[in-house]
């Protein structure tokens, strides 16, 4: 760990290095506290997945329920349905637990330091953001092999899992971005525990649970405009249609743009931060 310090505080460490002795600090600190980093993540979801299969699966029988132009989607019933939208709760409810060391870093002064040192903080949230991502991957493929277990569909295999992966992993990284934001304003180590409650909102107004046919009208609007929605309907693609439709690359877009928007507005913020301290 001292090392790692070293480096990032060197003023010649290279971008790539430093981003990678961030990365690698992170991991070694969830490695001695798995339980928030690893395996908080998946536990709403796999409760939802329990829950929601052995009460709801006659939802299927409902008025509109292939409406949408989903069609493709329902035909393994409301099951096949749900695991390709419950496992995003994976990112919704799991992301940003690195927000917490971030605040910690901040009300250290160890931000300070680097600065007066020459050395790029814009690293610490690169190193964080990728972390992010790589922590939601065992959470992702417990989720999706429970979810199969009970009665899940995946028609395209390993490609089908693989693309949900980076799904799930790209829409925790576009949502952590929010949360080192608030963290670096308010320097609260306790932000994602604040924060992660607005998951289940943007989980329940979107296309995760429910396919937009049986939604009330206001809920369907909302949904239509929620951005989880066509990251939703491109999981449920990868898993039981064709995995390489337009839902897909839109999706990927999307996603890759939000994280370049909210990554850039966390580093503005940090930048600012640190200009007025």
């Amino acid at each position: 760990m001292n090392e790692s310090r070293n480096v990032l505080e060197a003023p010649g460490a290279t971008a790539g290095r430093a981003v990678g002795l961030v990365f690698r600090r992170q991991a070694t600190a969830a490695l001695r506290d798995p339980g928030p980093h690893f395996v908080l993540p998946a536990l709403p979801a796999l409760l939802m997945t329990v829950v929601f299969t052995a009460l709801f699966d006659r939802i299927g029988d409902a008025p509109g329920y292939d409406a949408g132009g989903l069609d493709r989607s329902h035909a393994g019933g409301y099951d096949a349905f749900l695991i390709p939208g419950v496992v995003m709760l994976v990112a919704l409810l799991g992301a940003g637990a690195t927000s917490a060391s971030l605040a910690a870093d901040l009300r250290s002064g160890y931000f300070e330091r680097l600065r007066l040192l020459g050395a790029r903080p814009g690293t610490h949230l690169t190193g964080r953001l990728l972390f992010e991502a790589v922590r939601l991957l065992p959470g992702t493929a417990v989720v999706l092999g429970v979810g199969l277990v009970f009665g899940g569909d995946n028609r395209n295999g390993i490609v089908g899992l693989a693309l949900v992966t980076m799904l799930v992993a790209m829409l925790g990284m576009a949502y952590s971005g929010v949360f080192y934001t608030v963290a670096i304003r308010t320097t609260d180590p306790q932000t994602p525990f604040q924060l992660q409650p607005l998951g289940l909102p943007l989980a329940f107004l979107s296309t995760a649970l429910v396919p937009l046919g049986v939604m009330p009208g206001w809920a369907e609007t909302i949904a239509r405009w929620n951005p989880v929605s066509p990251v939703v309907d491109a999981s449920r693609q990868a898993l039981t249609g064709d995995p390489w439709a337009g839902e897909l690359p839109g999706a990927v877009a999307l996603l890759a743009g939000i994280i370049v928007a909210t990554h850039a507005l966390a580093s503005l913020t940090l930048r600012r931060r640190l200009a007025g301290s």
